[in-house]
């Protein structure tokens, strides 16, 4: 009987497991006024459940996002944004169910309730300030203006008088410490009034008023965790201490209005704290259970026809095998049947067949790393690791076969990348090659397999140096050294010269001193050796240059055996100097592809211009008798040499040439593919770990362990419905390293469409609401309404293509999907209404626009400050067009000021810090004059800049802008000035992931000269200058004044 009850027991508790389930990955919790449920979203849906937990509640189901639920006053609504329309607009829904009502078709972000239950506190995005502060009524009128500056992170006090509101801070950083770490501010918005409450080398987030006490909930970090906190009567000094968690943050907390019962995220949970609560934890996990059935299908199914990725064809021309999506297959060459190699959706990155025509190895995936495997194509398809010395502690970063016949790898270590081994076909023996350097081009043998030529980069100089490698006696010889990328290596077949691209153009090493005019033909010879005979000539074969297409008979050869080469023999003395130019084309990369005779060889010239053309092209060794063999056509790559056939790809499609025969290939390949999405999510969360962990420049990965951090985050993979639960994951996992500069970009997963707005080239004024039309605030220069019809700050836009503008339009709705499409605007002026035509622009043509106006605005303020004496230049990040635009200002703008302000605040980045370096450290050496030009002597050279010079930075300069005024510093060039910098010194590259995704991969750290990171402490300004909330507002540039003032107290000592 007992046994019964105990068996019956477990059937309830799997039926009741079977019918609501716990997934996790709930997020942006609210709770009722009352504090008695809780609304939440889960796979973008709004849900309720009681704030003691259990079963939840279904209250939206549609394929958009919903996000933020807000709970009105009394209880009756609940407010959200979702994007069910193509923006950010803001719905709400009685938490019984409904229909869900568009409060306003404008993209706002939803913050707060006010009091009266009848307006909503929202952010606006406008490009110079971020986000301000808003007023929505539910009534359906436009959003009206509270303050500039604001933030979707706040709380209105209990009597609506004041906002509270984090600025800045990363929720995923909590060890941050620097200018970016978020404090919380209040505004007063009877005087809008901007005052600080917290200035803590960490970061607080997340304030909440109660509305039952003089008590402000916030969280703060203790430098691991973000903590809950509460305070009275804003006395932040003696603030309370709520929670101790030590593996998750509390974010995003909401508070019942009647009682102070909190609800939060903790990472993939919610969680509560119930001051209420008189027995047992007042900090609690909340049970929900979603009382439905659960299941997901992640199965993913897709069809394919001559799609190739990479892609390997087999010596005897039978076997192909490509990638297609994550996975291998393989298929004959002569058409077929698709079979499927691989189904772990490990990917592959580089591929070849070993010379037994049937073996495939691999570069790909195995836990994130790039390793090597091997697979027979046959029945089995039974995919094997490469025994050889990296198997288990060494990374694959490429993998070839190079003109011998050999198998080149190259691999990295945890602390080095370029290195080279090489094997023959059996896989046994892998041989080291020894280099000083990284190896940064191909390693080429020559047929007899005795030396090498290959590439390096010296990370000291940023120079190249080109090596020979002598197989016999394992020595390694320096042949020059070069400022140029080079790449392509290939053997002569006599062994006596190395061709390679150089700088995008084919230069050519001669190994022994030869004679340039070797192969020239003396024509005159053959005209008076020859005696004439009285046969007639045959008449040419009309079908000499037709074109066989998918013949596969072989084509018997005309050509003459081929000579045994003689062995290499090097003349070493001024090897250097013979390296010679073969063939240039500035529009095009040229590489070597194929040596046809020790003479001759094939090229591949491949347009630099995107979509351009790509051609086959055979040239003499010296730059002569060239002729076009082959056009491959636009859109084409991954060009391999396959027996006498060149393969490629052209859009995707599989193609062959041969140049013998003039002969052509196009493969044609249909499958169709499953996947699963749960495992592919594995895999990249897996690339991510593994690249993270191998490319972080600090392989002490900031004191974390990061195999452990691994351990930590891999179980909750299980529980990963979408791409965004595993963006969670491995923001949560990337901000434990407190590493800048980074991210994770996922893939786009059942994206919503979106549907842009249109720009009109000013800026409105939302401080008021006006019965017909908006008032217009800016007018940017350089557009129609400003240059063609004068239209002012004051003016009044009444209509968007004969729409009339009232009280309650939304602008937004009016501009929808009309970028670059004729926009007719009525506009009501001092002088009389008018029509102006313009085109809608995009956000990046009106962003361009507001950087003008605004970097215009500066300089005119450094001109009136300074009476004309001081210049301005504005550098917005760091690459080659900007530091050519910095040039040009400088010396068009500048040159009869007396000093300079150069701006780096707000920079983006890039890499040109040496290059601004060099230009302001050159000193004059020598007077030169010109009856020409001027009776004068001028100061020698002349683009250079010997007067004084400020910087100016402050929280929003980034990375290469940090390291510039560093630099500055410590070269004691002048004065920085300012706020200090975020510290986002890390030099970065983008990483493509296997399924689209992309992270920003931080690879190089910066240092000053005492060994100091940068990233964490950025630039340190001599004067600092803060500006405030409403030193930005008014346009008060303390920053800019001080600058000035420095300068001319220099000048006039």
């Amino acid at each position: 009987m007992l046994r019964k009850l105990i068996l019956s027991l477990c059937l309830i508790l799997s039926i009741t497991g079977i019918l609501a389930v716990s997934p996790g990955f709930f997020k942006d919790p609210a709770v009722s006024p009352d504090g008695n449920q809780i609304c939440f979203v889960y796979r973008d849906d709004l849900w309720i459940v009681p704030f003691r937990g259990g079963d939840a509640r279904r209250l939206t189901n549609t394929d958009a996002s919903e996000w933020s639920p807000m709970w009105s006053p009394d209880g009756s609504r609940i407010a959200y944004n979702s994007n069910r329309e193509g923006q950010s607009y803001i719905y709400t829904i009685s938490p019984f169910g409904g229909a869900s009502t568009v409060l306003y078709r404008e993209s706002l972000a939803l913050v707060d309730w006010f009091a009266d239950g009848n307006s909503l506190l929202c952010t606006r995005y406008n490009f110079r300030f971020g986000s301000s502060f808003v007023k929505l009524p539910l009534s359906g009128e436009r959003p009206t203006l509270i303050a500039e500056i604001g933030d979707r992170y706040a709380s209105l006090s209990p009597d609506n008088t004041k906002i509270i509101f984090n600025r800045y801070g990363d929720p995923f950083r909590e060890a941050y410490q620097g200018s970016l770490n978020g404090d919380l501010w209040q505004l007063d918005i009877a005087t809008k009034q901007y005052t600080r409450l917290t200035n803590t080398p960490g970061t607080e987030r997340y304030p909440t008023y109660s509305h039952a006490s003089n008590t402000l909930f916030y969280c703060a970090s203790d430098g691991a965790r973000f903590q809950i906190h509460r305070t009275e009567n804003l006395n932040f000094e003696r603030s309370t201490k709520l929670t101790n968690f030590e593996q998750w943050s509390a974010r995003d907390i909401k508070i019942a209005r009647q009682n102070d019962r909190l609800v939060y995220e903790l990472f993939n949970e919610i969680w509560s704290y119930d001051p209420t609560r008189l027995l047992g934890a007042k900090v609690s996990r909340v049970e929900i259970n979603i009382p439905e059935d659960s299941w997901s299908d992640t199965a993913r199914r897709t069809t394919m026809t001559n799609e190739f990725g990479e892609y390997a064809v087999s010596d005897d021309e039978l076997l192909v095998a490509y990638q297609y999506m994550y996975d291998v297959f393989a298929m004959p060459r002569k058409g077929g049947e698709s079979r499927q190699v691989t189904a772990d959706l490990g990917g592959v990155s580089n591929m070849l067949f070993l010379n037994d025509n049937r073996t495939l190895l691999m570069q790909r995936l195995k836990q994130g790393q790039d390793k090597l495997f091997k697979t027979r194509i046959d029945s089995t398809m039974a995919l094997q690791p490469v025994d050889w010395f990296g198997q288990d502690s060494l990374f694959v970063e490429s993998l070839y076969r190079d003109q011998s016949g050999l198998i080149m790898v190259h691999y990295r270590d945890q602390m080095k990348g370029g290195n080279v081994a090489y094997t023959d076909d059996s896989l046994s023996t892998f041989t080291r090659i020894p280099t000083p350097w990284v190896i940064s081009s191909n390693v080429a043998f020559n047929a007899q397999k005795t030396h090498a030529a290959f590439a390096v980069v010296r990370d000291d100089t940023w120079m190249r140096e080109f090596y020979i490698y002598s197989a016999m006696d394992s020595t390694l010889t320096k042949v020059f050294t070069d400022d140029q990328w080079i790449s392509s290596i290939k053997w002569t077949p006599d062994n006596r010269s190395i061709l390679m691209s150089r700088a995008g153009n084919i230069h050519r090493l001669d190994l022994i001193p030869r004679d340039e005019y070797e192969y020239d033909k003396d024509n005159w010879k053959e005209i008076f050796t020859t005696e004439l005979s009285e046969e007639p000539i045959a008449a040419a074969d009309s079908t000499a240059d037709s074109l066989a297409i998918d013949i596969d008979e072989p084509v018997e050869s005309t050509e003459e055996p081929a000579e045994i080469a003689p062995a290499v023999q090097i003349v070493w003395d001024n090897i250097d100097k013979r390296l010679f130019p073969v063939v240039a084309d500035p529009s095009s990369y040229l590489s070597v592809v194929k040596c046809l005779s020790d003479s001759t060889f094939l090229y591949i010239s491949e347009a630099q211009e995107a979509g351009g053309s790509s051609s086959l092209i055979k040239i003499n060794i010296y730059g002569k008798n060239q002729e076009q063999e082959f056009s491959f056509g636009r859109n084409t790559g991954r060009f391999k040499e396959v027996g006498d056939f060149i393969y490629y790809l052209q859009d995707s499609v599989l193609k062959a040439y041969n140049p013998k025969t003039s002969q052509r290939r196009e493969l044609s390949a249909s499958l169709t593919y499953d996947y699963d999405i749960k495992t592919l999510n594995r895999r990249v969360f897996e690339q991510v770990w593994g690249a993270f962990g191998l490319n972080f420049y600090d392989a002490n990965m900031h004191g974390q362990d990061w195999d452990k951090l691994f351990s930590i985050y891999e179980p909750y993979l299980e529980q990963v419905q979408s791409i965004s639960d595993l963006e969670t994951i491995i923001d949560e996992m990337i901000g434990d390293v407190n590493a800048s500069h980074t991210g994770f970009y996922p893939r786009p997963e059942n994206r919503y469409p979106g549907k842009a707005v249109a720009y009109l080239g000013m800026e409105l004024d939302y401080s008021d609401r006006l019965s017909e039309g908006i008032r217009i605030k800016t007018v940017y220069p350089g557009t129609r309404l400003h240059y063609l019809y004068n239209i002012a700050p004051g003016a009044i836009l009444r209509e968007i293509n004969g729409k009339l503008i009232t009280a309650n339009t939304p602008i937004d709705s009016l501009l929808l999907e009309q970028t670059g499409k004729t926009l007719r605007l009525g506009i009501r002026r001092e002088t009389g209404d008018i029509e102006a035509v313009i085109n809608g622009l995009s956000w990046s043509q009106m962003r361009s626009l507001h950087y003008n106006y605004k970097t215009e605005q500066s300089k005119q303020l450094v001109k009136e400050l300074s009476n004309s004496r001081i210049g301005y230049v504005h550098i917005p990040a760091m690459g080659n067009v900007d530091f050519t635009n910095f040039t040009r200002d400088l010396f068009r703008d500048n040159s009869d000021k007396e000093a300079l302000i150069i701006d780096v605040r707000g920079n983006v980045g890039g890499r040109i810090h040496d290059m601004i370096i060099s230009l302001l450290i050159k000193k004059p050496y020598a007077y030169s004059s010109s009856r020409r030009y001027s009776r004068e002597s001028r100061l020698e050279p002349t683009r250079i800049w010997n007067k004084p010079v400020a910087v100016l930075v402050d929280e929003h300069s980034f990375s290469d802008g940090e390291i510039f005024p560093i630099i500055f510093q410590e070269l004691k060039l002048g004065k920085v000035i300012g706020f200090p910098s975020s510290g986002a010194v890390i030099g970065t590259w983008e990483y493509e992931l296997i399924d689209g995704s992309s992270m920003r991969m931080p690879s190089s750290g910066w240092y000053k000269l005492d060994k100091t990171n940068m990233e964490g402490t950025g630039a340190q300004p001599d004067i600092v200058v803060e500006l405030t909330p409403n030193d930005l507002i008014e346009g008060n540039d303390k920053q800019i004044q001080r600058a000035v003032q420095e300068l001319l107290d220099e000048l006039n000592q």
